[in-house]
């Protein structure tokens, strides 16, 4: 008998947590004192249907004291999170109102939620605007990202950052734009079938180089494409 997409994640979830990132200035999340939760990345908590119609593919999640930060409050930080503040409104455009970062891990819509980077940035004090390397995504995107990709079988992928852009090209075997801007725009089609958007990343800095009024039309445009 065939294993249920939640065995397959689970089984998924107990192989990344023994995973050890060979740069130091990356932690694995389950490494991280206070984080007990059954997922590979914190963002996967918000909204993780194995189900999803969308996969939500970010860059990466904060950084390591951020992360015991919001563990110590409730996620009562990343619910105030000018980024996720800004993806509620980007969401609700595409036609779910998610409301809130409540990490109920309610399911109540199609969605599945989860970064490129699947590290977490050590830092000693709260940094989120830290430097990334692309070898932090590579580390994880065939072993990791491409089996979560497999598990889920979205329609659709929105990749939010360059970052996001980049690996899953990795994984599909596709040579990405120089640029994010470039390949915002008509969805590309992956050779499995499923709808690859490209957004630029809506945090304050991604705002700087595509305003939010102009991403919001972007999301607009995916609207009209996956619910004609």
């Amino acid at each position: 008998m065939s294993q249920s997409k939640a065995q397959r994640y689970q089984e998924l979830v107990a192989k990344f947590k023994s995973h050890k990132f060979s740069d130091p200035g990356l932690l694995n999340p389950h490494h991280i004192e206070g984080f007990k939760h059954e997922v590979i990345n914190p963002w996967e908590l918000w909204h993780n249907n194995l189900n999803a119609k969308i996969m939500f593919i970010g860059q990466d999640f904060s950084d390591s004291a951020s992360l015991v930060a919001n563990l110590k409050t409730n996620w009562v930080k990343e619910k105030t999170s000018p980024t996720n503040k800004n993806l509620i409104t980007l969401f609700t455009v595409l036609g779910y109102p998610i409301d809130d970062v409540d990490y109920t891990g309610l399911n109540k819509y199609p969605l599945f939620f989860t970064n490129a980077i699947l590290g977490i940035k050590q830092s000693e004090k709260q940094d989120m605007s830290k430097a990334i390397k692309d070898s932090w995504w590579r580390e994880t995107a065939d072993e990791y990202l491409k089996e979560l990709i497999d598990i889920v079988q979205p329609k659709h992928i929105i990749a939010m950052s360059m970052v996001a852009y980049k690996a899953v090209c990795h994984i599909n075997g596709i040579k990405p734009k120089a640029k994010i801007l470039e390949a915002i725009g008509a969805p590309i089609k992956l050779p499995d079938g499923k709808n690859l958007f490209v957004v630029q990343h809506c945090s304050p800095n991604g705002q700087r180089s595509r305003k939010q009024i102009d991403q919001i039309h972007d999301w607009m445009d995916i609207k009209n494409v996956i619910e004609p």
